[in-house]
């Protein structure tokens, strides 16, 4: 390794191999442009993370009606979820009080100021954002699902009992109804 080591050192003093050495530095400089910047990236991997009111109603309203589809076995399926609020997000916080006491002849008094403000950490761009600490999904106000055999009692209280183990909710949140057939 040595011995190929000083054979390349006469070789690194010619110019020409210095220009072509120079030439290959740019060319991968202007490659390296050519990918996703680090501002893209952030983007790209966050989008995965961001999760709305509707993506969540959404992705509820899919898991219902594949697990009445497993219980019925019916494909003639309809599942309505309202939600009561958005998302709502909590952020780091840090408070700092003073207290004053002032006593006079007769009287005392005494006052409390408390600063709130928000931490932030620096983003990749130079901005800053409040630090996330939770996010909490809407609370679900009810669901209404309307199948196949949703009018067979014993059906409708498995559909119904499922629902509500599945969303940690009461059965006055959950109506259940058959669906109507229609024949030609």
């Amino acid at each position: 390794m040595i011995e190929s080591i000083k054979r390349l050192l006469p070789k690194l003093k010619n110019p020409k191999f210095l220009i072509i050495l120079g030439f290959a530095g740019i060319l991968l400089i202007f490659l390296s442009s050519l990918g996703p910047s680090e501002k893209e990236k952030k983007n790209s991997s966050s989008a995965a993370y961001t999760f709305s009111a509707e993506d969540y109603k959404v992705q509820l309203e899919q898991d219902i009606t594949a697990m009445v589809r497993k219980i019925t076995g019916s494909k003639n399926i309809s599942v309505m979820v309202t939600l009561e609020s958005g998302v709502k997000y909590s952020y780091a916080e840090s408070a700092e009080g003073v207290t004053e006491q002032k006593s006079e002849k007769d009287t005392e008094s005494s006052s409390e100021e408390i600063k709130q403000s928000y931490i932030t950490v620096k983003t990749s761009d130079g901005g800053e954002d409040a630090l996330l600490v939770t996010e909490i999904m809407p609370e679900i106000r009810g669901v209404a699902i309307v199948c196949d055999g949703g009018d067979d009692e014993f059906t409708r209280e498995k559909i119904k009992n499922a629902v509500m183990a599945a969303l940690n909710i009461t059965s006055k949140r959950v109506y259940i109804a058959g669906g109507a057939t229609y024949e030609n």
